[in-house]
Formats: structure tokens, C-alpha cells, sequence
């Protein structure tokens, strides 16, 4: 057990909540992989090389891509994008991009990141592990 420290109720009693961390079922629910759905990742390979057609380069990051093409019960899909700079649609192109991850066929919450914003520490970190989601391997593939 993990005490969470004293709650002091408005009555002056002290409430210790704890919290029990030994529990095998939750721990091994939420550390569970299952596969990401064939057509969610059929999507994004998609969306990627439509989007490649602009310019535009995008990525999956973060815990997912560690365990691609499975991912953890619960984890966002944390999507990198870099566009041309230069480009003279870059607004449209992201306004296109949002467009196109609401319309994603999947539960998993999506953060979309644009890099060129991101600092220069997070984009290292983020770089660790990075499945490009124009490959063919990345509808299909596993780690």
C-alpha cells in the first residue's frame, strides 16, 4: 500500500487514503498490448502518403511507436508532422491535417504535433522512437 498522505476533512478528522500498487490483475490491465485495428493503421498509412503528396511528412512517436503496431489499453497515438516552411499553404495543409485525424476510425485520442514548434529537447526525445507512417511496413508490420 501507498499512503497518499492525510485528506483533512472540514469537520477537523484526518482521512488517510492509500492506494493498493500490488495488485497483479490491474497492473497487468493496463500494461496489456493488444493490436492496433488493421484499419486504423490502413488509415494512417493513408493519410500519410496523401499527405506526403503536399509535402508533408508524418510519424508516429511516443509510447505507441515503442510497441507498434500494438499499444498499451488507453494510449494516444502521438502523431509528429513536419511541413516545408516555405510552403505558401502550410495553414490550409495543417487545417487539412486536423480534418483528417478527427475523422480517424479509432477510440485512441490523437495528439498532433506540429515539430517545427516543438523544442529542440522534445524533438530529440520524441526522435527516439519513430515509425513513419508512409512506409509500407507501418500498416503491417511488427516489433
Amino acid at each position: 500500500m501507498d499512503s497518499m498522505g492525510p485528506l483533512q476533512r472540514p469537520e477537523g478528522k484526518t482521512l488517510e487514503i492509500k492506494r493498493d500498487l500490488s495488485s497483479p490483475a490491474k497492473s497487468a490491465r493496463t500494461r496489456q498490448l493488444l493490436p492496433v485495428a488493421p484499419r486504423v493503421r490502413a488509415h494512417l498509412q493513408q493519410l500519410a502518403k496523401q499527405q506526403a503528396r503536399f509535402g508533408v511528412r508524418l510519424f508516429l512517436f511516443g509510447s505507441v511507436a515503442r510497441t507498434w503496431p500494438k499499444a498499451h489499453i488507453g494510449a494516444d497515438l502521438d502523431i509528429g508532422y513536419e511541413i516545408d516552411p516555405a510552403r505558401s499553404d502550410r495553414a490550409e495543409r495543417v487545417r487539412s491535417l486536423q480534418r483528417d485525424f478527427e475523422a480517424l476510425p479509432s477510440v485512441r485520442p490523437v495528439d498532433l504535433v506540429d515539430m517545427s514548434q516543438a523544442s529542440a529537447d522534445f524533438v530529440a526525445q520524441a526522435s527516439q522512437y519513430i515509425v513513419e507512417l508512409s512506409d509500407d511496413s507501418a500498416a503491417t508490420t511488427t516489433n
